[in-house]
């Protein structure tokens, strides 16, 4: 029997999304752990802050729903993911460019627009190539590992040292490099799905149009809405977690930048464990559990930040265990709809759970937070993100097992045994 080696196709497109998606991170993330720096060239208020990420967060979300499903009715995804990497990438470099508010957030607005369609056309791909038993590991490591690892864990230590060094402006200008580099592995070495080449090759005109699918009915499948719905809180968790622990970590407990970097990359490298580990466990779980328990465990991060003033060691440990909502955030934005739907539609349901979250959650909720911090003190937010969690587990409840080993033995169950001798009357 023929080994399986382990370059084969499905590992190497899986390592090479991931590459995109963790280097997005990074640069998008980068706002935030710079924010001290650029404070102080850029005067903005706690509600600035916010609306920066909230206009990003509601151009991330158009550029996600209508992005993914543009490249669906295409099939021209991999000609999508080269030119928006690229194009998200020269604006993390115009970030260093910016000398005013105003300049932050439209430059911010635009990098949102183009990183929006990453994921759903990236995950659209990586779903049909997957191999059934490791669509839940593969799109949740694409989803949360690399960019936790690239975005979460060294990215609050590379980017604060170097800006350290060299300033905030330079190390954004040094960040389109990766994105080239990027750019031209997924130009070289990921093919269109051959699903989607023959969707797009026997579709011309009325029948291409057939192909379409409308908001309404993606919203009239029980688990897309549930997912949408959680997206809503989920997405704030995670954007109030990055934007104000930093700022929490320096200005409320008087830790130094330096400290405040390895916290993060605390959190970083719990998102980036969680984001792959409770996509694993829910292949064998089943999604519906994974969903609820690890939404619970994910109160204890910013909780933990908020409260515990105990050794530098155990804080990390708790947030370590605390910050596992990406594990979750990959089951409701990815996983959960790629298996609800057909494949034809994966990118527009992708885009759907993603974009509303976004748009809702990080544009809305995110920016409320922002007024809130401003009136009532910066620990606002951090509570606002633990109560989104425990609001994530409750809607989980009601959400159908769409776990292809638990739905296989559903209906086993389900399918009266044959009889080996049969009575004919």
């Amino acid at each position: 029997m023929k080994k399986r080696k382990f370059w084969n196709y499905e590992n190497r497109l899986l390592l090479i999304l991931s590459l995109g998606w963790g280097f997005l991170f990074f640069d998008r993330l980068g706002l935030n752990y710079l924010m001290p720096f650029i404070l102080e060239d850029v005067q903005m208020t706690n509600t600035q802050i916010t609306l920066i990420a909230a206009a990003f967060s509601l151009t991330w979300a158009l550029g996600g729903y209508f992005g993914g499903s543009l490249a669906d009715r295409m099939g021209k995804r991999k000609t999508v993911l080269v030119f928006t990497v690229l194009l998200f990438s020269l604006c993390s470099f115009t970030t260093g460019i910016a000398t005013s508010f105003m300049s932050l957030l439209i430059i911010r607005m635009a990098m949102g627009l183009f990183e929006g369609p990453f994921f759903p056309a990236g995950t659209s791909i990586l779903a049909v190539e997957s191999s059934e038993s490791r669509r839940g590991f593969n799109l949740g490591f694409l989803q949360n590992f690399s960019s936790n690892f690239l975005g979460g864990i060294l990215g609050p230590i590379v980017l604060v040292a170097v800006a350290a060094a060299i300033g905030w402006r330079t190390t954004f200008l040094l960040t389109i490099v990766p994105g080239i580099i990027v750019a031209l592995l997924i130009w070289k070495y990921v093919r269109e799905p051959k699903s989607a080449i023959e969707t797009d090759s026997m579709s011309t005109g009325s029948q291409n149009k057939a192909e379409k699918i409308r908001l309404t009915e993606l919203l009239k499948n029980k688990n897309i809405m549930l997912c949408t719905i959680i997206g809503v809180f989920l997405i704030p968790w995670y954007t109030l977690l990055f934007a104000f622990a930093p700022l929490y970590l320096v200005q409320v407990k008087g830790v130094s930048p330096n400290i405040m970097s390895y916290v993060m990359a605390a959190v970083g490298l719990s998102a980036a464990v969680w984001g792959f580990v409770v996509p694993a466990l829910s292949d064998r779980w089943g999604r519906k559990p994974a969903m609820i328990i690890f939404s619970l465990i994910s109160m204890l991060g910013p909780l933990s930040i908020l409260y515990f003033n105990g050794p530098f060691w155990l804080l990390m440990l708790l947030v370590i265990i605390g910050c596992a909502g990406p594990g979750p955030m990959a089951l409701y934005m990815s996983i959960i709809p790629s298996e609800a739907l057909p494949a034809k539609y994966i990118g527009a349901a992708v885009g759907l759970t993603m974009g509303a979250g976004e748009l809702i959650g990080g544009v809305g909720i995110v920016t409320l937070s922002g007024v809130l911090a401003d009136s009532y003190g910066i620990a606002t937010p951090l509570l606002m993100a633990a109560a989104f969690a425990l609001i994530s587990a409750v809607i989980g409840l009601f959400l159908t097992e769409t776990s292809p080993i638990k739905v296989k033995k559903r209906e086993e169950l389900q399918t009266p045994p044959v009889s080996e001798n049969p009575t004919h009357i």
